[in-house]
C-alpha cells in the first residue's frame, strides 16, 4: 500500500498517536499505569515516540530533505528546552502547582 503523500499522512497520523498518550501520561501524572490496564503510560509514550522518529525519517528520506541540517536543528531545540527546564520552577512532576492545587477561594 502506497504511503499517502510520500509519509506526510503517516507522520501526522503518529505525531496524533503520540499526542494522545503524552495527554494520558498528563492526565494520570502519578501513576505509570494506563487507565485501560495494558502496557503502562512510559511504554507507550516509548512506542509512540519511536513511531514518530520512524516517520520523520521515511518524510526526510521520501521528500529529500537535508538530514544533516535535521539534526543540527534538532540538537539546537535540544539545547533551548533543556535550559528552560533547568530554569523552570518546576514541582516532582514537571507540573505547574496551580493546576494541581485546589482554589483557595472556593
Amino acid at each position: 500500500m502506497p504511503m499517502t503523500a510520500n509519509g506526510l499522512a503517516k507522520l501526522i497520523e503518529e505525531c496524533g498517536e503520540l499526542v494522545q498518550v503524552a495527554g494520558k501520561k498528563l492526565a494520570y501524572y502519578t501513576t505509570d499505569e494506563h487507565p485501560d490496564g495494558g502496557p503502562s503510560i512510559k511504554e507507550r509514550l516509548e512506542e509512540e515516540m519511536g513511531d514518530v522518529v520512524a516517520a520523520i525519517a521515511l518524510v526526510a528520506q521520501l521528500h529529500e530533505l537535508d538530514g544533516d541540517r535535521i539534526t543540527e536543528r534538532s540538537e539546537v531545540k535540544l539545547d533551548r528546552f533543556l535550559g528552560w527546564h533547568a530554569k523552570a520552577d518546576n514541582n516532582t512532576h514537571g507540573i505547574d502547582a496551580s493546576l494541581t492545587s485546589p482554589d483557595k477561594e472556593g
